[in-house]
């Protein structure tokens, strides 16, 4: 299982804090980078597959390098520029124009010389005449013609994107187009980003010992069995009473959210050597909340505490048409078998059910169980995929209450096999 990385690759690198994620957006099209007024914020590459004016590409948006770097995080996003750039068709290498030449610009340069890598200077935060005073500067780091723009007040990307073009090796592959978008989330430090270095089996996310490590959202994809698997790394996330309003971590909660919320189904990761507590119970809610498809995975199981598929069961009881699928992310253990429940749940989460197929259940659970002489339920038919929407069409809606809603999807799921592992949206309307 290999992730779709033939494309060619522009990758955007520089030290912290000049603008790059901006520029990656400009190119992209749209605001899938972080930016705000923080040094370092991007912590992982991010990835984006685009067409652009006529050839694909794969752009990343690369972390700031550091010279110096203070602990294994960053020493990590030094490791990830590197690895990229020597993935890379071409570096996007941007520099600060307001900003004098310094240590991180000059060892980033060399190591693009060190691959020999074709790329492009890009001079960031070009408008106004500020930058002009530092062009003897600009020109002694000896990285060729500099192309001036300003990614804040959109100046400089059409004759950007024209160098670009003339760079990019041409490629007959195309995107291909995702079947499935899978979110991965959980606390921190429960090994997202170990288990999607295990299933796509390459290191596109930064795996440290510290918890938080990932701060951004990470995309990889790759082909298994003619369906395209887009996988979605993201924070951590901690109790909301724990994380500072507008911080970089309050940044990705609200990507993590999003994340979520964009995808069909979403991997809960759950550390099977302690035990389930409060947030992975929340996290799980938010899954349900969103109507996505949860798949509970119980990592480190090669560590496990003993009764902890139980216990996970048991605390989360109210999405237990959820796989629990137990993994060993560090052993690379029963990924195949996870990747199966992915497309097994995705089957389901958007099939789409014969009204004739659905009216038999629903007349069974009718005979079946116990309900009001005055409710009846003259039919019920699917309206909508992912998830499988059910309209139920009664006399009393009212009479048609929450627990009665849960017995009719429990019985759903025991009748019909693709409702089995989904979850299902049911709509009760009035009839008379």
């Amino acid at each position: 299982m290999k992730s779709n990385l033939s494309l060619p690759a522009v990758v955007i690198a520089g030290k912290k804090n000049v603008g790059k994620s901006s520029i990656f957006n400009k190119l992209v099209g749209f605001r899938r980078s972080l930016v705000a007024d923080y040094a370092g914020l991007t912590r992982d590459p991010v990835v984006s597959d685009i067409n652009l004016e006529g050839k694909n590409v794969r752009i990343v948006d690369l972390p700031g390098y550091f010279a110096n770097p203070a602990d294994d995080i960053e020493k990590s996003m030094n490791d990830a520029l590197k690895h990229w750039i020597k993935l890379s068709s071409l570096v996007i290498f941007v520099i600060d124009g307001r900003s004098n030449i310094t240590e991180e610009d000059e060892e980033v340069a060399e190591i693009i010389r060190k691959y020999g890598k074709n790329h492009l200077l890009v001079v960031n935060k070009a408008e106004g005449d500020a930058y002009k005073k530092n062009l003897d500067e600009i020109y002694s780091i000896a990285m060729g013609e500099p192309l001036f723009v300003s990614a804040e007040h959109n100046i400089g990307f059409e004759a950007l994107k024209d160098v670009m073009l003339k760079n990019i090796p041409d490629s007959d592959l195309n995107i291909v187009e995702v079947t499935a978008k899978v979110s991965i989330v959980g606390r921190p430090n429960v090994g997202k980003s170990s288990l999607l270095n295990a299933i796509i089996d390459e290191s596109l996310s930064i795996v440290t010992d510290i918890p938080g490590a990932t701060r951004d959202t990470i995309d990889a994809s790759f082909n298994y069995k003619g369906k395209e698997i887009l996988f979605i790394d993201t924070a951590g996330l901690r109790r909301r009473a724990h994380v500072e309003k507008g911080t970089i971590e309050s940044f990705s909660g609200a990507r993590t959210i999003r994340a979520i919320m964009n995808s069909d189904i979403s991997l809960l990761v759950i550390d099977a050597s302690e035990k389930i507590v409060d947030q992975d119970k929340k996290i799980a809610s938010m899954i349900l909340k969103y109507s996505k498809a949860p798949i509970v995975v119980l990592n480190k199981w090669d560590i496990a505490r003993s009764g902890i598929m139980d216990e996970a069961k048991k605390a989360l009881f109210f999405i237990s048409y959820s796989p629990f699928v137990p993994i060993s992310s560090t052993q690379k253990w029963n990924t195949e078998n996870l990747i199966k429940e992915i497309v097994d749940v995705y089957d389901g989460y958007t099939s789409n059910v014969k009204t004739s197929k659905i009216a038999n259940a629903s007349a069974r659970f009718s005979a079946e169980h116990s309900i009001s002489s005055k409710l009846k339920i003259f039919y019920a038919t699917q309206t909508a995929t992912s998830p499988p929407t059910i309209s139920v069409f009664v006399n009393f809606p009212e009479l048609f209450d929450d627990s009665m809603r849960r017995s009719y999807e429990n019985f759903l799921r025991k009748q019909i096999d693709e409702f089995v592992k989904t979850p299902l949206k049911i709509i009760v309307k009035a009839r008379r």
